[in-house]
């Protein structure tokens, strides 16, 4: 759950320090400025100024990076205001908008984002405004544009995650080794609204993790280790059905005929989806 923390509050998804001191109590004295430890998604309030200039140094996890979207404004309206800097000190890079990665699979609905290069960033906000600006900072992770030839990648689902398609044709296991060869795990579907996000970006069929290789008619979410039961399923009528001559319909795949998922044999060429979260 992303949390509204006023710059004058410590809540659970983030830690704010004064420059001077570390502070473990629930209330840290600040009025502009600090420094903030992004846990998971954070959204400060930012106050309007008279000539002050604050500074914030943001941080998250060293293996992954930072995402910040406005709520109800622009970046392109509050530049003058605000910039976001890939990195700490005063000669570190401003991020904008406009040199943003374009993914051609990315989901268009999106809020227009700013993403940092490493686990850092630095905050800047001056000048005077009206109104309180609120700022949404998240963990995320790192998002190529592809993985080599036949593939492609984008921010399908959420901006902190990251997806990518291998369009060469390959069995289960093979595309099982190729998404972890490229530090990503197979595609385990949470909910129907997951499973549209990729069909809309990649109308291929694909195999997932899910399989009862391991125990006839048990499914489960290999890559996660997760069953299936109780969470989301989308089975074609009539499937699972086990066909074949011995039963070896192991593997599930989707999008398949009626839209939803078959079981199919593990050793049949299809694409892969890959996935990879904060």
């Amino acid at each position: 759950m992303v949390k509204t923390i006023p710059l004058f509050c410590i809540l659970t998804s983030v830690v704010l320090l004064t420059y001077a001191d570390t502070i473990d109590g629930n209330v840290a004295p600040l009025s502009c400025g600090g420094k903030v430890f992004v846990e998971d998604s954070v959204v400060i309030d930012i106050p309007s100024l008279r000539g002050d200039e604050c500074v914030w140094n943001i941080q998250t996890q060293d293996d992954r990076i930072l995402v910040f979207t406005l709520i109800n404004e622009s970046f392109e309206d509050v530049q003058d205001y605000l910039t976001v800097h890939d990195g700490f000190g005063k000669d570190s890079p401003i991020l904008q908008i406009e040199d943003q990665r374009k993914y051609e699979a990315s989901n268009k609905d999106l809020h227009p984002a700013i993403y940092t290069t490493s686990s850092v960033a630095t905050l800047r906000s001056t000048g005077t405004r009206s109104s309180v600006l609120q700022l949404k900072i998240q963990k995320a992770v790192e998002c190529p544009f592809n993985l080599g030839p036949n593939t492609a990648c984008g921010r399908v689902v959420d901006e902190t995650s990251c997806y990518c398609a291998n369009f060469a044709p390959g069995n289960r296991a093979d595309q099982m080794i190729f998404c972890y060869n490229n530090y990503m795990k197979l595609v385990s579907l949470e909910s129907y609204d997951e499973e549209q996000k990729i069909v809309a970006a990649w109308n291929v069929n694909s195999w997932s993790s899910l399989t009862d290789q391991q125990s006839e008619g048990t499914w489960i979410w290999e890559t996660t280790g997760a069953p299936m039961m109780p969470g989301y399923v989308n089975w074609n009528s009539g499937e699972p059905s086990g066909a074949g001559v011995f039963g070896e319909e192991d593997c599930m795949a989707f999008p398949e005929f009626e839209g939803g998922w078959n079981d199919v044999d593990c050793y049949v060429g299809k694409a892969g989806i890959c996935e990879l979260h904060p």
